[in-house]
């Protein structure tokens, strides 16, 4: 069996890296918006609004996290840290 080109290889990866991550912020611009829309459809205005949301941003807040853990791994990378 003959070997695969190194450069092939780590192109094919970078490839899958990227692909993933500009899948999770697909998904998360799509599943943040729909939790806005959710938000402010069901907004009582009880006073305890932040910039209009009720609880929206929670779930915002926490899975941007994710997704800057995950842009920075994947742009800024620790590559070679094994």
């Amino acid at each position: 069996m003959a070997h695969e080109d190194p450069a092939l290889v780590r192109a094919r990866r970078r490839a899958k890296e990227l692909r993933e991550f500009y899948s999770h912020l697909v998904t998360y611009v799509l599943v943040c918006t729909l939790l806005v829309v959710i938000d402010l459809a069901n907004n009582s205005a009880s006073g305890t609004e932040f910039l209009g949301l009720s609880w929206a941003y929670w779930p915002i807040f926490g899975w941007g996290i994710a997704v800057a853990i995950h842009a920075f791994k994947t742009f800024v990378g620790v590559a070679g840290w094994e």
